[in-house]
């Protein structure tokens, strides 16, 4: 990856980070969960996974994910069940609870920080096209 792109995604990324933390409460306060908790319902939402693979999609250990699931499973925002191609292994999927719990957490007001006010309408109709073609090309 080029030196532009890492900047471009470094920066990115920390602009978010120290943007996000009202958001973060906001959800949190409206959901009752924890925020490492959404993140995994979030990423349980995208389909049935293994534990290992929801632990490695969040950058977690399996340890914390089971931890994780136990606690959604308790709230009837998660279940598990037998993976059908390998009666092994378990599969976590959301229950629809955890569906709208999620649809909920996503609607929380999330709106620009003040910085947005350095761009003009040109430059952020720019940024939500690049952003656009990111979110694409990241979902295939």
């Amino acid at each position: 990856m080029s030196e532009a792109r890492t900047r471009a995604w470094q920066v990115m990324a920390h602009f978010v980070i120290d943007n996000r933390g009202p958001w973060r409460k906001a959800m949190m306060a409206r959901t009752g969960l924890p925020f490492n908790h959404f993140r995994l319902l979030r990423r349980i939402a995208a389909g049935p996974v293994t534990i290992g693979e929801l632990a490695a999609a969040a950058s977690i250990d399996a340890p914390a994910a089971t931890v994780g699931v136990n606690e959604l499973e308790k709230r009837g925002l998660a279940e598990r069940s037998v993976d059908p191609t390998n009666r092994r292994r378990k599969l976590v999927s959301l229950t629809d609870a955890g569906r709208a719990m999620l649809d909920d957490a996503m609607a929380t007001d999330d709106p620009a920080p003040d910085a947005f006010s350095a761009l003009d309408p040109d430059e952020v109709a720019t940024l939500v096209t690049l952003l656009s073609k990111l979110e694409s090309a990241g979902s295939r």
